[in-house]
């Protein structure tokens, strides 16, 4: 099965990273000579199950340093990233858009072919209509000592929100807006919380709250079966949107 994706670069750059980026935006970050975009696009460009590519974030800047491809688009990125996103879609739903599409950050330049494929084909060996990859801190700290993730504590174990999202096309529309307020709340365990109801929030503070349990919830609030996605991949879960995250950047990537 093939799959489109949209990658997310419209995300403003905050205080404490502007002196890395040529512009306000995110996807220019400069690691180790290179643009935090092109981490991404290629690691995902690489991938055997993906097809079209849409990038949504400031279109002019963005093909200046991206290579040219008859399988890549761009679109503007919109006041929020539900709108962005939404924008890419409507490009996809007019080109020919496949059964599912994956989204992800441009925040992510440890991703890698890998990753994305293994997550893939996770989600392909599940019945879902929204997939949703975690890691664990286990995981993250074998591979990047001392990253500073937020963590939950699961009965499965102890995890940080991936980067990574799959949606059915057919649910594209409920789907959009729980992605974003998946993301949004992804480093706050409290806010997620509040998002899926007391009960869930009650058996997370007793360290009761499992991942089917919320998967659970996630159906009686939405009418849509989502899976959460253990990845083995720390790329997945670790992003850089702080100095110490771009100083981890600097040192994995630039070694390489």
């Amino acid at each position: 099965m093939v799959y489109d994706a949209v990658i997310l670069a419209g995300g403003r750059i905050c205080e404490e990273l502007r002196a890395a980026a040529a512009y306000d935006n995110e996807a220019f970050i400069m690691i180790a000579g290179q643009p935090m975009i092109l981490y991404v696009y290629k690691a995902l460009r690489q991938c055997p199950s993906i097809r079209k590519i849409v990038i949504s974030g400031p279109m002019e800047e963005l093909q200046k340093i991206i290579p040219e491809d008859e399988m890549l688009f761009f679109v503007p990125s919109g006041d929020n990233a539900i709108e962005s996103l939404s924008y890419a879609i409507q490009l996809l739903q007019e080109k020919g858009i496949s059964e599912s599409i994956l989204v992800m950050p441009t925040d992510i330049p440890f991703i890698s072919s890998e990753a994305i494929e293994d997550f893939i084909m996770q989600a392909e060996s599940r019945e879902g209509d929204f997939f949703y990859a975690l890691t664990s801190k286990e995981i993250n700290e074998k591979k990047f000592p001392g990253v500073l993730r937020t963590y939950v504590q699961l009965k499965e174990g102890v995890f940080t929100g991936g980067n990574l999202f799959l949606m059915r096309s057919r649910m594209i529309e409920p789907a959009l807006d729980m992605a974003l307020q998946l993301t949004m709340r992804r480093k706050n365990p409290v806010a997620m919380g509040r998002l899926f109801g007391f009960r869930l929030v009650l058996n997370y503070l007793l360290k009761r709250l499992s991942i089917p349990m919320v998967e659970k919830r996630f159906y009686e609030i939405m009418k849509i079966k989502g899976r959460g996605i253990i990845s083995n991949y720390a790329e997945v879960g670790v992003d850089v949107d702080k100095l110490s995250d771009l100083e981890l950047a600097e040192k994995y990537l630039g070694s390489g």
